[in-house]
């Protein structure tokens, strides 16, 4: 499958950019990508802190399953995500992990948050990876502390458009398996 995708330099939601796409009929595959959000959020409707220096992502899929089966993307995606970060990263995975539901930590805390939403046969998985500390401190809930890939890479440069192709097609992977496991 090929993605579309379309890339912002900045923008208030990837997700709301995306449920926007789906509204007008945008195919499973629709990317939006931004280098920095102003009003990015994680699961439950928290906030998510997007400064430069993040990757963040959204993606549209219309899985054509019952809806009761939609809960198993979000350990599947989340598992997608810590294997393309352990292979960006050269680490095993002891040292990235999912935390459950649908993190992704490190000892240090929280690398990435994914967040799924679904309304009318629609899901949007929203994707925040902290890459580089920002020039802005990060206020957080105490709770999850944020992680950087350039602490568990030290030799990190930046997150490249193999990083981003390597994650679309590993969510595409987990999507498929998702779908199959859905069908039988």
């Amino acid at each position: 499958m090929l993605f579309k995708i379309e890339t912002k330099d900045v923008t208030e939601s990837t997700n709301d950019d995306v449920w926007a796409l789906a509204a007008q009929g945008a195919p499973t595959g629709t990317v939006v990508s931004a280098r920095r959000q102003r009003a990015g959020r994680g699961q439950w409707g928290r906030v998510w802190m997007s400064p430069e220096g993040g990757l963040y992502f959204s993606v549209l899929f219309r899985p054509g399953t019952p809806e009761r089966t939609w809960p198993s993307y979000s350990a599947a995606f989340a598992n997608a995500v810590a294997a393309v970060l352990r292979e960006e990263c050269d680490v095993d995975d002891a040292v990235i992990r999912v935390k459950a539901p649908n993190d992704v930590v490190c000892d240090q805390g929280k690398l990435c948050g994914i967040s799924l939403e679904s309304r009318s046969g629609v899901i949007v998985v929203g994707v925040g990876v902290n890459v580089f500390h920002s020039d802005r401190p990060i206020v957080t809930d105490g709770r999850n502390e944020p992680a950087y890939v350039c602490d568990v890479a030290a030799d990190y440069i930046a997150p490249s458009l193999r990083a981003l192709d390597d994650l679309l097609q590993r969510l595409l992977s987990a999507f498929a398996v998702v779908m199959e496991g859905s069908a039988s």
